[in-house]
């Protein structure tokens, strides 16, 4: 469906949008589309084809795009107009982004081991944890990968109305757990990449039975940076 080094996609949750990062101009652009059956349609760039712009994420009303624009994170209209920039901190990285259900957005601050996960509310931003890749579940839960126990990525999980971090039991001990991505639609379910099995490939996880299934595709090969999204008959 998408060539050209692309990556970084979202879905909104009735699967007909997506957004996506590609470097098809040379430089990380952002990308809305149409989906059409196993293409897309209606292609069209968001970002300003200059600054690099990476890891677009849907509102969950689908009416807005928060990504990283350089170091910074910015929200825009489905026109690529763009709404506010949230950040102002061009000598340190911001990145992941997400939108909570109720509009607040958590990203990524500093690489590696400074990696912290900062909520902004609407007016202020505050750090929850150490951590990077959030991800909102539709009840408020943050989600996010964190090293705290094994020396090797675990998905962790902040719930509403809470500071204390809980590991899931989904991780499987001394290997990667990463990137986790909320299925929306549903109540329970997560995907995330994990080389559990040997090498990376792509796991759907139910957090209420706690049960991991890997994912492939047609031909039997891993999927790698999962998305999936429940479409009501």
């Amino acid at each position: 469906m998408v060539y050209n080094n692309a990556g970084n996609f979202d879905v909104s949750q009735d699967g007909r949008m997506i957004v996506y990062a590609s470097k098809e101009t040379g430089q990380w652009q952002i990308y809305k589309a149409i989906v059409d059956g196993d293409r897309l349609s209606n292609i069209c760039m968001l970002s300003d084809g200059v600054s690099r712009s990476e890891d677009p994420r849907l509102s969950w009303d689908g009416r807005k795009v928060v990504y990283k624009r350089n170091n910074n994170i910015v929200v825009c209209d489905l026109n690529g107009t763009i709404i506010q920039q949230i950040t102002n901190t061009p000598d340190i990285e911001n990145w992941a982004p997400c939108f909570a259900p109720d509009g607040r957005i958590a990203f990524t601050r500093g690489l590696n081991e400074s990696s912290k996960i900062v909520i902004w509310d609407g007016s202020k931003e505050f750090e929850v944890a150490s951590g990077w890749y959030p991800v909102f579940g539709e009840d408020g839960s943050l989600y996010f990968v964190n090293s705290p126990y094994s020396g090797k990525d675990d998905i962790c999980c902040i719930p509403p109305n809470s500071t204390s971090l809980k590991v899931l039991p989904i991780n499987a001990y001394g290997k990667s757990n990463a990137e986790p991505h909320w299925v929306l639609g549903t109540n329970n379910l997560l995907t995330f990449t994990s080389d559990r099995d040997g090498g990376y490939a792509g796991y759907i996880a139910d957090l209420i039975n706690n049960k991991v299934f890997k994912m492939v595709s047609d031909d039997l090969s891993s999927v790698l940076n999962p998305i999936a999204v429940i479409k009501n008959k």
